[in-house]
C-alpha cells in the first residue's frame, strides 16, 4: 500500500515540478520569510539546478523525484518556521502546499530510514554554491538573486518540462530507487 500512495502522489507532484520550482522562488524572494528559510529554499533551487541529484544512480524523471522530494523537506522546515509567512503562500500555490504534509508521511512510509539520505542532501543546501553563487548570496545580493531567478527558467526551459506519459511511465519503475538509496544509508 505504501507504494502506491507514494506514486499516487508523486506523480501529480513530478507533473508540475517546474510550476513548483517557481513557487520556491517566491519563498526565496519573500522578506516576510525568516531568513534561514530562504537560504535553504535558495540552497535547494542551487541543486536542482546544478543536476546533482539527491537519489544516487538514477537518471531521467526519476533523478528528479529526489528534487521533488528534497523541496518538499525544505517545505517541511519553512512550514515550522515561518508559519504565518507560509500560510500565505498556501494560498497562492495549494496544489504545491496543501498536500505536502501526506506526501512526506508517504515518502516516510515508503522509503523508511533510507529518507535520511535525502535528508542528509537538504542539510547541506544552506552551504551549496553553484557557479560562483552561493545559497546565503541569493536572499541578500541583487545580482545572485537575478542569477538565481535567470538559472532555474533555464533549468525549466532546458530540462525540466516533463510529459505526463514520461511521469507515470518513470514512476511505475520507482522501486529503483530503493537499492542505491539504501546503500547510502549503510554508510
Amino acid at each position: 500500500m505504501s507504494r502506491e500512495r507514494f506514486v499516487e502522489l508523486m506523480t501529480p507532484a513530478l507533473i508540475r515540478f517546474g510550476q513548483d520550482l517557481k513557487s520556491v522562488l517566491r519563498v526565496v524572494e519573500d522578506p516576510e520569510m525568516d531568513d534561514e528559510s530562504r537560504v535553504a529554499a535558495s540552497g535547494a533551487l542551487l541543486h536542482v539546478i546544478s543536476s546533482s541529484g539527491a537519489i544516487p544512480g538514477v537518471r531521467g524523471v526519476l533523478r528528479h523525484l529526489g528534487d521533488v522530494l528534497s523541496i518538499r523537506l525544505v517545505l517541511e522546515d519553512v512550514r515550522g518556521r515561518s508559519p504565518d509567512a507560509f500560510q500565505k503562500h498556501l494560498q497562492e500555490s495549494p496544489e504545491m502546499l496543501e498536500p505536502l504534509s501526506d506526501e512526506l508521511d508517504a515518502t516516510r512510509e515508503y522509503l523508511g530510514d533510507s529518507v535520511s539520505v535525502i535528508e542528509g542532501v537538504v542539510k547541506k543546501f544552506p552551504k551549496l554554491n553553484h557557479q560562483g553563487h552561493q545559497a546565503a548570496a541569493c536572499i541578500e545580493d541583487t545580482e545572485s538573486s537575478t542569477w538565481l531567478y535567470d538559472a532555474v527558467h533555464g533549468a525549466l526551459i532546458d530540462e525540466i518540462d516533463f510529459d505526463e506519459e514520461d511521469v507515470v511511465r518513470e514512476l511505475k519503475q520507482v522501486d529503483q530507487i530503493l537499492a542505491p538509496l539504501s546503500s547510502r544509508v549503510r554508510r
